[in-house]
């Protein structure tokens, strides 16, 4: 998993040649979901004249969420205006990692172009995804499950991680360290039941990893939340972002179909050569991933879902 998710400041930070995103923690849901659709298109060879395509449609069916006309233009609007900074061997760059944005008219479709400097570091970045961790975070629709979802999966390995309340609430963006804005959920049950409590849920439920916490006091004082984090076993789905054909999300997705028992070459083919049900077919992979226990025929549920 990628180095960090994480934002010590109110940008991001990416040291030496590590792609290490501290991806703003200011951002909303929907920038996020653009954010996290942009990175999925990112592939390396990539020149600075690349446009990336994003289609409304297929964010709304990831996410279970719809965005309208405005909601998506004063995103874009918003992720062009925000300065990342790279801390590069010979100086410190700062850049804006959308630098367009173009609403194709008819076509239901978002244009996006990005900043030549930062694209190597994205593309490191996207590379410490797997697909199914992707529609993971594309599932969720707290941004605070998002950007703590990212920062579990970073320590997975390691089945622990701390954080004192006040430095989570900073990097959460709810409390403002120059003080100028209005702090948010500043009591502890209200941070536990609008913060913590959700998020959790959504990752306990929409992802590879559980989690659970514990609390430490100082005097009356919540001071400190410890996460055990493990993993569960899923399937690896591949999210149906555009690929070329040579890719290796057939190829995934073959292998993910004969894990469920699905072995009928002609079956497979049927569902590869479509756009549509190669579609249908991960978000049904999903499905049968996140209820695995209740599902006892994968495969007789997989054909029974897609009618074929």
């Amino acid at each position: 998993m990628m180095e960090a998710l994480e934002t010590k400041e109110t940008h991001l930070q990416v040291r030496h040649h590590n792609a290490i995103t501290n991806a703003r923690h200011d951002l909303t849901a929907v920038q996020l979901d653009i954010y996290f659709m942009l990175l999925s298109r990112l592939k390396p060879g990539d020149t600075a004249s690349t446009k990336y395509q994003i289609s409304v449609k297929e964010i709304e069916e990831l996410t279970g969420r719809g965005w309208n006309y405005q909601q998506l233009r004063e995103a874009t609007a918003g992720l062009i205006g925000k300065v990342f900074e790279i801390e590069e061997e010979d100086g410190l760059l700062q850049v804006a990692m959308m630098s367009s944005a173009k609403y194709l008219k008819g076509q239901g479709r978002i244009q996006l172009t990005i900043a030549d400097e930062l694209k190597p570091y994205l593309v490191d970045l996207k590379n410490n995804f797997t697909s199914f961790q992707l529609f993971c975070v594309l599932s969720m629709s707290s941004k605070y499950a998002k950007w703590l979802y990212v920062q579990f999966s970073r320590w997975k390995d390691i089945g622990y991680l701390s954080f004192e309340v006040e430095q989570l609430r900073y990097r959460l963006n709810l409390k403002d360290p120059n003080g100028k804005n209005t702090e948010q959920y500043k009591q502890w049950g209200q941070f536990k039941d609008n913060v913590i409590e959700p998020s959790i849920k959504q990752i306990n439920e929409l992802s590879d990893i559980r989690v659970e916490y514990t609390i430490e006091k100082k005097g009356r004082a919540i001071h400190k939340l410890n996460f055990t984090i493990r993993t569960v076993d899923q399937y690896q789905t591949v999210i149906p972002f555009e690929t070329s054909d040579t890719d290796q999300e057939a190829i995934q997705l073959k292998r993910r179909l004969n894990d469920i028992g699905i072995l009928d070459k002609t079956l497979i083919n049927l569902v590869l050569n479509s756009t549509d049900l190669r579609k249908k077919a991960n978000k049904c992979l999903y499905d049968i991933a996140i209820r695995r226990k209740d599902i006892s025929n994968p495969a007789g549920y997989f054909r029974t879902t897609l009618g074929i």
